[in-house]
């Protein structure tokens, strides 16, 4: 979009540089979509409870870590998508607030869950971490002796 405002840019440039941006976030916004309409339709039809967005997403990073959908395709809608993020979680915040007694009266469970996941996962991460660590730290030590002993 810079490029279309620029001083220096004639009519011509500045029609296909807005054609490629719209034509990018189309893209965009179209395999989300996409991905969107198949993991709903795959919740649909199996019998999982899992929510047809997760099923979605996961579609989506199945497409992106095998590379059957370049990264740049989707990165513009993404990027939106990201930045405007706080505003697409109000529905959701506004309808825990519409079942706001049903949080009150189990307030227990829902504390007690969320501080032991949150354990949990810190166990998880710094025990992963570590050993990562410990595997770089040793392939550093064997490569320095290997090169001493040459």
């Amino acid at each position: 979009m810079k490029h279309f405002l620029a001083r220096h840019a004639t009519m011509r440039h500045r029609l296909y540089s807005l054609y490629y941006t719209a034509f990018s976030y189309g893209r965009s916004f179209a395999i989300l979509f996409i991905c969107l309409w198949i993991g709903n339709l795959i919740s649909m039809i199996l019998p999982i409870v899992i929510p047809g967005s997760i099923i979605g997403l996961l579609l989506l990073f199945f497409l992106l870590t095998f590379q059957l959908i370049p990264t740049k395709w989707v990165k513009n809608g993404c990027n939106l998508f990201m930045r405007y993020m706080t505003i697409l979680f109000i529905p959701a915040a506004m309808g825990i607030m519409d079942n706001y007694i049903y949080l009150v009266h189990s307030w227990a469970p829902i504390l007690i869950s969320s501080i032991a996941s949150t354990f949990i996962v810190m166990i998880v991460i710094g025990w992963f971490t570590q050993r990562l660590y410990d595997r770089s730290t040793r392939n550093k030590n064997t490569s320095v002796d290997e090169g001493q002993s040459q």
